[in-house]
């Protein structure tokens, strides 16, 4: 299994909108960095990544990044008091949405 990479994404543009963004892949991660304009990514370690989706920043709630790619069943599991699982399924939707993305952007090259 690889090793998962954390992030704090901040953006000049949404100043008090921070996400908690996890990747399985550098592809990934580089693709999100690109994808995400005006958007800078603190790396963290797991623990602050936990720390921040439990407690916040300032006060203010720390959302995780894209969850869309994640079946209901997933979602369910998403939990703060199951870290590392939640984690590993936080890296699975972001790897799934580049993925996604990657073939969309492949089959309109084609065009």
């Amino acid at each position: 299994m690889a090793t998962l990479q954390f992030f704090i994404r901040h953006n000049t543009n949404y100043l008090r909108d921070k996400f908690i963004l996890v990747f399985k892949s550098n592809e990934a991660r580089d693709y999100f960095k690109t994808a995400l304009k005006g958007s800078h990514f603190e790396p963290v370690s797991s623990d602050e990544a936990q720390h921040a989706a439990r407690i916040g920043i300032n006060g203010k709630i720390v959302s995780y990044g894209y969850t869309m790619k994640l079946t209901d069943e997933e979602m369910q599991q998403i939990s703060t008091m199951d870290w590392d699982q939640t984690a590993q399924l936080l890296a699975e939707g972001n790897e799934r949405l580049y993925q996604e993305a990657v073939t969309k952007e492949k089959g309109i090259k084609k065009e």
